[in-house]
Parts: C-alpha cells; structure tokens; sequence
C-alpha cells in the first residue's frame, strides 16, 4: 500500500460517524452550523495510557453566540448518548477583529473501533 492510500484512508477513516453526529446535531440545535472532526490517536501506546486503543472527536458550533445552558446540556446529552464520552467543553464564542473567532465546541473520546 503507497503512503498516500494511507493518508486517504485514515482521512476518510470516521466520514460516516462525522456526518452521523453532524447532521443529528444540526436537526436537534435549531439548525446551528456545527462541524465535526474525528481521527486515532498515534499508535504504540503503553499499555497504562489511558489514551491505548482510544480516538478523539471534536465539535465546533461556527456561531457568534453562546448557547443557553439548558440546550448546551442537551447537546453534551446527546453526544454522550452516542458513546461519546465528553473531555472538555467550552460554551463560549467571541470575536477578536483582526485575530480569531472563538467558537462553542466540545471535545470527545471514543473507544478505536476493531479492525
């Protein structure tokens, strides 16, 4: 197999999962735009990291506003009713003129599937 069937290969690796999450976030947040992002962690961990045989996912909300609380705690149950176990998140968007955009996003783990 050539390096770039791999790179295509472990990019596409989560598309489904992705665009799964995306558009059942999209349909229970009143249609915010949200952006899903999956991938592996490297491999060769130890066997007592925690992060051995685990992937990472990553939702960023591209909105300009804060979520209430209550539809926030919605949308971390529904992640989490996925299977998705929730690391971080951050209901928080700003902008800074002439630097970035923060957005309301939330960090996930999620067991690597077998091969």
């Amino acid at each position: 197999m050539k390096l770039t069937d791999l790179i295509v290969e472990n990019f596409d690796k989560y598309r489904q999962e992705e665009e799964d999450l995306q558009k059942g976030l999209e349909a229970n947040t009143k249609g915010d735009d949200c952006y899903v992002t999956m991938g592996d962690y490297s491999g060769g961990r130890p066997d007592n990291d925690p992060l051995k045989d685990m992937s990472y996912g990553k939702v960023t909300f591209r909105t300009l506003n804060d979520f209430e609380d209550s539809d926030w705690e919605d949308i971390k149950k529904y992640i989490e009713s996925k299977g998705y176990d929730i690391v971080s998140d951050s209901n928080y968007a700003d902008i800074e003129p002439g630097e970035r955009n923060y957005y309301p996003t939330i960090k996930f783990h999620f067991k690597t599937p077998s091969k």
